[in-house]
């Protein structure tokens, strides 16, 4: 990965995290292990498997006005956590490609993103019961989730 977060609380803003291999979708952004919490504020994640891989239930992310560019997947939360994803933009390029990958039990809410590529967020799969979802324009969060 090119950022791994291992516990604590994080603010990335308006920076750019891409693979050093453009043609190569390897490597994950950043990775959220220990219970870290990460804030990502208008920055641009592009040319990764995971732009964001969330690796267990007590990990948080916000994410406002961030850019998902050529991602297999912009967020993967595999054993739950906590998501707040709002004023987003998803680019999906292959049909493989998802923007939003969440397990069961992950909790939280997306609001006013938009997507682009042939599944668009939640690909075939539908939001976790515990993510509320608004396609509305707005959603405007000002702190990390809980």
């Amino acid at each position: 990965p090119a950022v791994t977060l291992l516990g604590g609380t994080w603010r990335l803003e308006h920076c750019s995290i891409e693979s050093s291999r453009p043609k190569h979708r390897a490597c994950a952004g950043v990775v959220l292990r220990g219970g870290a919490r990460l804030e990502l504020v208008d920055c641009t994640i592009s040319t990764a498997s995971s732009a964001v891989q969330i690796c267990d239930a007590e990990c948080s992310l916000l994410a406002r006005g961030t850019t998902f560019r050529n991602v297999r997947t912009a967020v993967f939360a595999e054993r739950g956590g906590r998501i707040t994803v709002t004023g987003c933009a998803f680019e999906t390029q292959l049909g493989s490609d998802v923007a939003l990958r969440l397990s069961a039990d992950t909790r939280g809410a997306v609001r006013g993103n938009t997507a682009s590529g042939p599944r668009a967020l939640w690909g075939r799969l539908l939001p976790p019961a515990g993510v509320e979802v608004d396609t509305a324009a707005g959603g405007e969060v000002d702190q990390l989730p809980l």
